[in-house]
């Protein structure tokens, strides 16, 4: 699995090579993101099941690495919810394109009935909304 893990990491774009990597949890916090656009600080901190003040400080961090933006909700500024920033969505769009290049080209090498029985075998194995 670590193999397969390492050729869908997708390789850092050199003009990134001088911005910090990003910590599990905010690759967790970037990735509940890309499946809902939008999210509530509460909502965050609930899909990565950690603690409002932690998820608050690793919103923090990928605020200054200008990856994510903060709104206030109109109707109650209390409310605080968490969007990628320009940045961000162009740096989530080249993960999922390097992604699925890199899972395109693993699965060129099985003809169409192993891809099949893969695939299969794999769902069993993938949660539905892996965060």
């Amino acid at each position: 699995m670590d193999m397969v893990a390492e050729r869908l990491r997708p390789v850092r774009r050199p003009r990134d090579l001088d911005h910090p990597e990003c910590s599990q949890l905010e690759l967790r916090a970037l990735a509940a993101l890309g499946q809902r656009s939008i999210l509530s600080m509460s909502e965050l901190a609930a899909i990565l099941k950690v603690p409002l003040s932690t998820a608050t400080h690793m919103i923090d961090k990928l605020v200054l690495k200008n990856l994510v933006e903060r709104r206030h909700v109109q109707h109650d500024r209390r409310i605080v919810q968490v969007a990628f920033s320009k940045k961000g969505k162009r740096i989530h769009r080249f993960v999922l394109e390097s992604r699925f290049a890199a899972a395109r080209g693993m699965l060129a090498a099985l003809n169409p009935g192993e891809r099949g029985i893969f695939l299969q075998r794999i769902s069993k194995m993938v949660p539905e909304s892996p965060v």
